[in-house]
């Protein structure tokens, strides 16, 4: 359920009461780095594949996603839009270790600690 709260899906309670997830204590924010770390270390996108934008009449929507290309390179592409919803800004970070990847993209795309779809990130 982490996994999936994670890659930006939503859990609603009634399935949160099903799978046993409540009520629930806050969760930790280095626990989710580490628990992201050991997923990118073995997958090679999280959570979706990168796509790019082929032209400048595709909707754009800010994502954040992470490629693994090595034991030591991960990059975490950005793309955020615009004032209009057709423009978009996008660039990449570098990071040679899975928790630094990880960290970013829990600090950029899910905006952590904080919210993360009603559970509290300490």
């Amino acid at each position: 359920m982490l996994t999936e709260l994670l890659a930006g899906r939503h859990i609603n309670m009634p399935e949160r009461i099903a799978r046993g997830a409540w009520p629930h204590a806050p969760l930790g924010f280095a626990d989710l780095v580490n628990h992201l770390a050991g997923i990118v270390s073995h997958r090679r996108w999280f959570p979706q594949p990168w796509r790019e934008c082929f032209s400048p009449c595709d909707p754009v929507a800010d994502l954040t996603v992470i490629e693994r290309r090595g034991e030591s390179r991960y990059v975490v592409h950005i793309r955020r839009s615009g004032a209009s919803m057709n423009l978009a800004e996008e660039g990449e970070r570098v990071f040679a270790d899975p928790a630094d990847a990880a960290e970013f993209y829990l600090r950029t795309e899910l905006h952590l600690p904080g919210d993360l779809d009603g559970w509290r990130v300490v």
